[in-house]
């Protein structure tokens, strides 16, 4: 089966919002998103037109379904040490695993970084300390750990880390 990748657009919130939602209801969610599938379901539809305004990326079957997405927030000005992208809510449903397809979706989003207007020093994200599988995969990208931890938000006993990719020379 031949994929698609390609970024989404704002009229996309409803396929944004299934996604998402199945997303959160994958057994591998509870090391991967830092809400749940009861908050998030809940979200009125401003909520979700508004979450579809963000740049993202999404990998699409043959059939037209969403099977992975990737959403990236831009971070530039004074509160960022450097202007940077932040990939959050990396997911791929089982049908698109195991065969490079969030390899390109996540090459998609990096590629889209660096020819941003704004010179970007750095791509980063936060993977929880448990989910090795995801920390193994953003290694083979290139993201190496930048030493800085943060509290899980559903459960602040458990370690997020920061890894990050510098800008290539």
């Amino acid at each position: 089966m031949g994929y698609e990748i390609r970024a989404t657009q704002p009229h996309e919130w409803k396929q944004r919002r299934q996604l998402r939602l199945a997303a959160l209801l994958d057994p591998a969610s509870s090391v991967a998103f830092v809400n749940t599938y009861e908050t998030e379901a809940a979200f009125p539809e401003e909520t979700w037109q508004r979450r579809g305004t963000t740049p993202g990326f999404v990998a699409v079957n043959e059939a037209g379904e969403w099977v992975g997405s990737a959403t990236v927030l831009v971070e530039v000005g004074a509160a960022f040490p450097v202007p940077q992208t932040h990939i959050v809510g990396v997911y791929m449903a089982p049908e698109g695993r195991g065969n490079g397809l969030s390899e390109r979706m996540l090459r998609a989003a990096i590629d889209w970084s660096w020819e941003l207007p704004e010179k970007i020093g750095r791509v980063r994200l936060w993977v929880h300390e448990d989910n090795a599988r995801a920390q193994a995969f953003y290694a083979r990208l290139g993201f190496t750990r930048t030493g800085e931890t943060m509290a899980f938000p559903l459960d602040e006993s458990q370690t997020e880390y920061e890894m990050e990719l510098p800008r290539p020379s």
